[in-house]
C-alpha cells in the first residue's frame, strides 16, 4: 500500500476523535516507509543509480532488505506496544498500533516485494495476495476511496467544529451553574 494511504487508513482506524494523537498515529503510520525512500534518495542521488536498476535488482540486496523488515517487524512493534501499555501511556499505544497497522495491511497486499513482518525471528518474506502497485491493479480505487474517505471525514469535523464554536466544546462539558453557586473544579466532567 502506497504511504499516504497508510497515513488515511490509520486515522480512519485509531485517529477518528477529536482528542486523538493524530500526530502520532500519522507518524506511526508512515514510519516503516521512511527507509525506503532514505534508500531511493540514497540510490538516486548520491550513487546515481537508475530508477529501473534501483528497484529490479538495488532493492533486493540483502542489506536493503534486511532494514525494510526491521522497520516492519510485528514482533518488535508488539514489544513498543507493550512496553508502552506497561507505561500506562495512552500516546504511545496508540503509536504502536499504527505501526502495527501499517505492517499488519503491507502484509497482503505485497508480492515479490514482501517482507519478513516476523523478523529477526522468521527472516523469509511472507508474500501476500494482491499487489498494490503492479500494473493492470485495480487497487489504487481502493487506496483512492481511503483516502478520500479520510479527507472527507476532516472536513466534516472542520465544518461541524465552525458550526458549534470555539466554546461550545467547553460549555458541554461544564457542570450545571446556579446563580451565586461558587464553582468547584473538581466537579467538571473530564472530557
Amino acid at each position: 500500500m502506497n504511504t499516504p494511504t497508510h497515513a488515511a487508513l490509520n486515522f480512519l482506524v485509531l485517529g477518528r476523535k477529536p482528542d486523538a494523537p493524530r500526530g502520532w498515529i500519522v507518524l506511526g503510520a508512515v514510519l516503516p516507509d521512511v527507509p525506503m525512500f532514505a534508500f531511493f534518495l540514497y540510490e538516486r542521488q548520491v550513487r546515481g543509480e537508475p530508477i529501473g536498476r534501483i528497484f529490479r535488482e538495488t532493492y533486493f540486496r540483502p542489506e536493503w532488505q534486511t532494514l525494510f523488515d526491521a522497520f516492519h517487524s510485528i514482533p518488535i512493534f508488539a514489544l513498543v506496544g507493550l512496553w508502552f501499555l506497561w507505561r500506562r501511556n495512552r500516546t504511545g499505544q496508540l503509536f504502536a498500533a499504527s505501526l502495527l497497522l501499517h505492517s499488519s495491511v503491507d502484509w497482503p497486499t505485497h508480492l515479490e516485494d514482501a517482507h519478513a513482518y516476523f523478523w529477526p525471528i522468521w527472516r523469509a518474506p511472507l508474500p501476500g495476495f494482491v499487489s498494490y502497485w503492479h500494473p493492470g491493479s485495480r487497487f489504487w480505487l481502493l487506496e483512492l476511496s481511503i483516502c478520500a474517505s479520510a479527507l472527507a471525514w476532516l472536513a466534516v469535523e472542520r465544518v461541524r467544529q465552525r458550526i458549534r464554536g470555539p466554546g461550545d466544546r467547553q460549555r458541554a462539558n461544564d457542570p450545571p451553574q446556579w446563580p451565586g453557586m461558587p464553582v468547584d473544579p473538581g466537579l467538571k466532567r473530564k472530557i
